[in-house]
């Protein structure tokens, strides 16, 4: 009798299944100085590069000065000087003279001087000559040329402006040293994100929190532009004033780009994490 009751038993333990344990689940971490630290370097960056291709890039610099004050004199003498030479209707505008006043920009950056293409002005010359009876030929056009070239040193280059632009060159290699570093850091701080899968839950709030900071630094940098930019040349001032401004406004446009990309990269990890 116990030696059924014994067997009764072991048969029961073995019709017995094995309970099963619920799977572990894994919560959500949050990494909010990840966040910020990546929002810090995507600032830096924005920042830095668009500098780089707006403030302080010859051609687009040369855009903005041609429409200035500083460009319209350069412009303006060398409309007279053809008018002398009875060229009249003002046929160099502010794009053909936007690749000599480059050339001189390019001198100020301590940069490599490139060979300006004069056929834009040399067929302006050619065309509005040709409607006032002049005949223009190619030693007039050369001519110039060369003087448009020597006009637009004569003005950028003068021993003031290379004075005040020292400091320019200065701040243009630091901006350089910043933009390599901050691209650098952000790329090691992404590989990180990815280490501990949290590349998508990093790139949103940096993306977001990186634009807002750029626009607000770019934004107050616009109203201080004047205040801060102080040089011992008056032409400086008015050179660096309104290059400052355009490229701050280029920086703002880019800091909301970036604000939106951020939400819509967040949005997109929500939803993935819900799924």
């Amino acid at each position: 009798m116990e030696t059924q009751s014994r067997m009764a038993r072991y048969h029961s333990d073995e019709d017995e299944e094995p309970s099963q344990q619920p799977a572990p689940t894994t919560e959500y971490q949050r990494r909010p100085g990840l966040d910020r630290w990546l929002a810090l370097l995507f600032a830096i960056l924005t920042i830095t590069l668009g500098l780089r291709f707006t403030v302080f890039n010859a051609s687009y610099t040369a855009g903005v000065v041609s429409r200035s004050s500083v460009g319209e004199k350069v412009i303006n003498r060398l409309n007279d000087d053809l008018e002398e030479l009875g060229v009249t209707g003002s046929p160099v505008s502010a794009s053909i003279a936007e690749p000599f006043l480059a050339q001189g920009i390019e001198r100020l950056y301590g940069q490599s001087v490139t060979t300006v293409d004069t056929t834009d002005l040399t067929t302006a010359i050619k065309t509005q000559a040709a409607q006032t009876g002049v005949t223009a030929s190619e030693s007039f056009t050369k001519r110039i040329s060369q003087d448009a070239q020597k006009l637009t040193k004569a003005t950028l280059n003068s021993a003031t402006m290379t004075a005040a632009m020292a400091r320019v060159q200065l701040i243009r290699r630091l901006n350089l040293w910043l933009m390599i570093a901050s691209a650098l850091l952000a790329v090691v701080t992404l590989i990180y994100a990815v280490g501990v899968h949290h590349f998508l839950g990093s790139l949103g709030p940096g993306l977001s929190v990186g634009g807002l900071l750029t626009g607000l630094v770019s934004t107050g940098a616009f109203f201080l532009a004047p205040f801060a930019i102080v040089s011992t040349s008056t032409l400086a001032t008015h050179l660096m004033t309104p290059v400052a401004r355009s490229g701050l406004s280029v920086l703002i446009f880019v800091g909301v780009a970036e604000i939106v990309l951020g939400l819509l990269v967040m949005l997109g990890h929500r939803t993935f994490r819900r799924e």
